[in-house]
């Protein structure tokens, strides 16, 4: 586990609900999302051709939209809307009094 903020109101003060961020740690770019139901934290590379997702759209519907070819992948499930390609890689959220944390 790495710890990313040292507690939830810090990660959600650097990240505003409805925003997301790059992450990259030991080599792997990781996007965190502040969604309604939360933080969540995937692979930053779209699984259809790798191109950043940090850089797409996140929609009120709890979706993120690549930039590229707009394939919206469901940020409960990882699934594509139309099951055009595979799912997103989700990373393990660890939030406690010690601070918050991406399990990699």
């Amino acid at each position: 586990m790495v710890k990313v903020f040292n507690s939830a109101q810090e990660a959600t003060q650097t990240i505003p609900s409805g925003q997301m961020k790059l992450l990259i740690i030991n080599g792997t770019k990781i996007a965190l999302a502040n969604i309604r139901d939360g933080f969540k934290a995937f692979d930053s590379a779209c699984p259809h051709q790798k191109n950043p997702l940090h850089k797409g759209l996140l929609t009120r519907y709890q979706e993120i939209v690549c930039p590229l070819h707009h394939y919206r992948f469901n940020l409960q499930t990882g699934e594509e809307s139309a099951n055009r390609c595979g799912s997103l890689k989700f990373y393990s959220l660890v939030i406690n009094e010690n601070g918050f944390f991406i399990q990699i």
